[in-house]
């Protein structure tokens, strides 16, 4: 399979497009940028071609989970990157999603607070956790089934969603509304679990411009629609989870919830781009709903 697939074409449109933003902008640090984009568009071709040419389980492997990689290494490039690029110490894009919360909802902060219990909150902040493991439940069930071609398509959705919420980032750098709190309300604590999740969270995440959209609700959305088509074990499996995490990126003010309606706007979009690259490339029909 020397062709690209889905996840190829979606992980480097998304270089592609950050590329053309360094080149627009020209940062500090643009040419270490720049060396970065050009290493991993090397990095996928020789994948491509080691996978063609030799096969084999080792090449078949890379071939499929080196997005995995990427993604990550994609996602930390935007802490460096975008405050060169559109900065955001000034809380501009916090300050307008805030307003606009305000203004069509009320107090979202007291009405979140006000529904908090201790167990509540660590189940949330648990399935905001879990987001990270329903992403690879489907992929890998799939993967381990054979079933490629149901991978492929699988990743090359949520690889469609994950980069369209990254851009959204270098569009609106907001930092959430946990950050505004002049210290963090004991309601969100929880009973045992929810001060660590918290702390071990922003230790990972760094301070990250990642608020809008919500890149929890549009995957975990995404891996929900995905999985009901894909695998349907998978899909009850995670219904519980998804649900759970989607709440919690409210509930537990990581999120705005004009930060949802930003999701769902692109949803489509996703859903359209994964699934319509998928049967371009590999000239596949979309599989049918599968209940094992």
């Amino acid at each position: 399979m020397r062709k690209l697939t889905a996840p190829d074409a979606v992980t480097l449109g998304y270089l592609g497009a950050v590329t053309a933003i360094v080149l627009a902008f020209r940062p500090a640090g643009t040419g270490i940028f720049l060396a970065y984009h050009a290493l991993v568009f090397a990095l996928v071709a020789l994948l491509v071609y080691a996978h063609g040419r030799y096969g084999g389980r080792f090449w078949t492997f890379l071939r499929h989970w080196y997005v995995l990689v990427l993604a990550m290494a994609a996602f930390r490039e935007i802490h460096y990157l975008v405050p060169r690029i559109h900065p955001f110490a000034d809380r501009r894009c916090d300050l307008a999603l805030g307003a606009l919360d305000r203004s069509l909802l009320g107090d979202v902060d007291g009405f979140c607070l006000s529904l908090a219990n201790p167990l509540l909150i660590d189940v949330l902040h648990l399935c905001y956790w879990f987001y990270f493991a329903s992403i690879l439940i489907p992929a890998a069930v799939l993967y381990a089934r054979g079933e490629l071609d149901r991978a492929r398509q699988y990743a090359g959705v949520i690889l469609a969603g994950l980069y369209l919420s990254y851009l959204g980032y270098f569009a609106v750098p907001a930092v959430g509304p946990h950050h505004f709190f002049p210290s963090r309300p004991p309601e969100l604590d929880g009973w045992i679990l929810g001060r660590h999740l918290h702390a071990a969270i922003l230790s990972l995440e760094w301070e990250m411009p990642d608020a809008f959209p919500s890149g929890h609700t549009l995957v975990s959305l995404l891996v929900l629609i995905m999985s009901w088509r894909l695998h349907r074990r998978s899909f009850w499996l995670l219904l519980g989870p998804a649900s759970g995490c989607i709440a919690a990126t409210v509930m537990l003010r990581y999120h705005y919830a004009i930060d949802l309606a930003g999701s769902l706007a692109l949803l489509p979009a996703a859903l359209w781009l994964g699934i319509a690259l998928h049967r371009r490339l590999e000239g596949a029909a979309v599989p049918a709903p599968q209940k094992r």
